[in-house]
């Protein structure tokens, strides 16, 4: 599923936003007054059963919704922390055996002016009005579910994993129904989500958790019930504050079997020689099965697994000397991934699923993820094949990962990867431990040890950090270490050889409803030593935002940094970077205007001393929303550099466009446009998608790559060159048992 750029605005005022309430009644600037409201976990409501299951229509006309409790005492949490909101909210909860079912009404005294423009599923709902509705089923106060529909009801979904979540959480995909509706008094939706849906425990009455926030993206105002106060500064993921859910009685989590059966047919084209063209066509099939073995559990298997519907990486230009990190994208490994992730993502990783299944097909595997009482565990063992084009050697890959509760809000967890080729092996072995105190404050630590058949590939690495966050205030410490020879098979490592010392500061208060709605200023330094105490590098940073009331944002930042290289590098092909001692400072300037309107804009301007040369960067974006049917999204980025060696004055161009176009909520399309003036290529990657029924699709994909790198005029198309051309349509069906 596609994430968008939206969600990050989206996604950082959920993390950051969460509202005191007041022991009385008070008056803030902007002359609102904060009254009192329980805090989050003293709440409660109560499920009513439904004889007769309401139409999913987003008409709340309903019988059960006339004798449902309603849930209306909403806080708002920006711009005015504490007070009441300037649009009111209500939502009902009934159930009956086979669902559980939610009216929600977001009134509105200016419904001409609600926001409703996407159409596609995991779409930009964050450019849109909308809720976010958390359900915490086994009502453990750690985990939940998260459900996203927008005005038109527009779904997306993600898991809440120990009171986090991470942008890859975004890619669960839960079959539920949902349908919103605009009236002349605000707009109204109606959810149905199967029990078979979500896991709950098997008990004859459930009490579960619930909580929901309001999005009302004109104004930029947030508002959420229960009250949780922002001392919790993980806010609306803050699971332990949910409201109880109670009421629901007689419900049984069923056999909970999906079977999921694909068929898949392609052909490409690709350039062989300079002038030579190979063709290859291909048909197949294949199979997932989720089975809840149990309320608890869940087994998941695949056979001649494909991930051909799967979106494009972004292009990344490898301007360091350290790897470059790209986000997981495959469903399969996304559900529940949050529960098999150990050590720091995208810096030092144990297990990194993105090692599995590129460069060798996935013949077949099985997953297992569970829960019981204060206990959870997974595992994974997949097998992949020869690849024999680039003679890789195909593999068995295991992990196993526990995590345990041992008192209140502290987890002790244990990790085990395995892969075995051939005549080689490859084990890690970690346990790591959280402890999360005060409201939103932690200290985490994890270690671990990589054993393999060569010992030039085994050594251990690990962390600890210490993060002090209060309402306004942060403050965090961090020391990592990883050995010279720590190279995990089924992980990632950005740095090795490394001693990590690293501090920050931030302070982000919130303003009302003024010119300002909040700004932030952070302090950050690092110093990297080598394993023998010797100094690596260094950064002093300084950085800050403002946003405004109209929703659009400066950003600024200062940096000092020392970088030691030891040996030469390869800034490219033709520019050797000498072995020295480099000094540099760095400023840049930002802008973002408010995405959600029907053109938006953003810039940036960075100066940089670069390895005794400089580097400038100057990126520029913009963006349409021309309504329910078509948006765009650009984006360009060009570097100068101009270095004291060799060849060492060059550019460093990538693009990118995002085209997002629905015809309904069932049918939809994206392309990505990009290319960079390293490889000249310029790629494009066209994805259609027809949920023919809820959790089933049609895809059809077109890939294409040219190369432009002729020399009299680089983007005459007569000299572009053919790198290879894919189409691809590929079925799946859902059976629901």
């Amino acid at each position: 599923m596609i994430r968008c750029t939206s969600r990050l605005a989206v996604l950082t005022v959920g993390v950051a936003l969460a509202v005191p309430v007041p022991l009385h009644a008070q008056t803030q600037d902007g002359g609102a007054t904060l009254h009192v409201q329980p805090i989050g976990s003293e709440n409660s409501l109560q499920a009513i059963f439904a004889d007769q299951a309401p139409r999913i229509d987003g008409i709340l006309d309903d019988e059960i919704w006339k004798q449902t409790p309603v849930a209306d005492s909403f806080v708002q949490l920006d711009p005015v922390d504490g007070a009441p909101p300037s649009q009111p909210s209500a939502m009902r909860i009934a159930y009956d055996r086979e669902n559980l079912y939610f009216g929600l009404s977001f009134y509105d005294s200016d419904p001409d002016q609600i926001r409703a423009r996407n159409l596609q599923r995991g779409g930009p709902n964050g450019n849109d009005d909308m809720f976010w509705l958390l359900i915490d089923t086994y009502n453990d106060d750690r985990n939940a579910y998260l459900f996203e529909t927008n005005v038109l009801g527009t779904q997306d979904d993600a898991i809440i994993t120990d009171e986090s979540m991470s942008f890859s959480d975004w890619q669960w995909d839960g079959i539920y129904e949902s349908e919103g509706r605009i009236a002349d008094d605000g707009w109204h939706v109606e959810l149905a989500i199967p029990f078979k849906t979500i896991r709950f425990d098997n008990e004859d009455e459930l009490t579960m958790g619930v909580a929901i926030m309001r999005f009302l993206n004109r104004t930029g105002e947030r508002s959420l019930w229960p009250y949780i106060p922002r001392s919790f500064s993980a806010g609306i993921f803050q699971v332990s504050q949910y409201a109880d859910l109670e009421g629901i009685e007689g419900v049984k989590p069923g056999r909970n079997v999906l079977i999921k059966p694909y068929v898949i047919s392609g052909a490409q084209k690709s350039r062989v020689t300079e002038n030579g063209f190979e063709t290859d066509t291909d048909q197949d099939l294949g199979l997932d099965v989720k089975w809840a073995m149990t309320p608890n559990f869940t087994f998941d298997a695949t056979v001649n697994t494909d991930f051909a519907q799967v979106e494009s990486d972004n292009v990344q230009l490898d301007l360091t000397r350290f790897n470059l990190f790209f986000p997981e994208k495959r469903e399969f490994f996304l559900e529940r991934q949050g529960l098999f992730e150990f050590g720091d993502t995208g810096q030092t990783q144990t297990f990194f699923s993105r090692r599995i299944g590129i460069s060798n097909d996935i013949l077949a595997g099985g997953r297992l993820v569970g829960q019981f009482d204060k206990v959870s565990i997974g595992a994974m063992n997949l097998q992949t094949d020869d690849n024999d084009e680039f003679g890789l050697p195909g593999g068995n890959n295991t992990v196993l990962r526990a995590r345990v509760d041992v008192i209140d809000r502290t987890t002790v967890g244990a990790i085990f990867t395995n892969l075995e080729q051939d005549n080689s092996w490859n084990r890690g072995y970690g346990a790591d431990l959280r402890r999360r105190f005060w409201g939103n404050s932690e200290f985490s630590a994890w270690f671990s040890r990589i054993e393999d058949k060569d010992p030039d590939r085994s050594d251990g690495a690990g962390s600890v950090n210490l993060a002090l966050r209060s309402a306004d205030w942060s403050l965090g410490a961090a020391h990592d270490n990883v050995g010279k020879r720590f190279n995990p098979a089924l992980g990632f490592v950005r740095r090795r050889d490394m001693k990590s010392y690293a501090t920050n500061a931030t302070y982000n208060p919130f303003l009302g409803d003024g010119f300002f709605r909040s700004y932030a200023v952070s302090a950050s330094a690092q110093l990297i030593n080598g394993q023998d105490n010797q100094k690596q590098s260094s950064d002093l940073g300084l950085n800050g935002n403002f946003r405004f009331r109209t929703n659009d944002r400066i950003n600024w930042s200062l940096g000092r940094n020392f970088e030691r290289l030891e040996e030469s590098f390869f800034l490219r092909s033709d520019v050797e970077l000498l072995p020295r001692d480099y000094v540099s400072n760095s400023g840049s300037i930002g802008f973002r205007t408010d995405n959600s309107k029907f053109f938006s804009a953003s810039g940036n301007l960075r100066y940089a001393e670069f390895f005794g040369g400089d580097r400038t960067t100057y990126r520029a974006g913009i963006g349409l929303r021309t309504g329910k049917y078509l948006n765009m999204d650009a984006t360009i980025s060009h570097q100068e550099f101009d270095l004291p060696v060799a060849n060492g004055a060059f550019n460093a161009t990538t693009f990118g466009m995002n085209l997002n176009a629905a015809w309904s909520r069932k049918l939809f399309a994206n392309t990505l446009i990009q290319y960079d003036n390293f490889s000249g290529d310029l790629q494009a990657n066209v994805r259609i998608d027809w949920i023919h029924s809820p959790g089933a699709d049609l895809f059809i994909v077109f890939n294409t790559s040219y190369n432009f790198t002729g020399e009299d005029d680089q983007f005459d198309v007569r000299n572009a060159l053919l790198n290879d051309r894919v189409g691809i349509a590929k079925l799946t069906y859902v059976i629901q048992l």
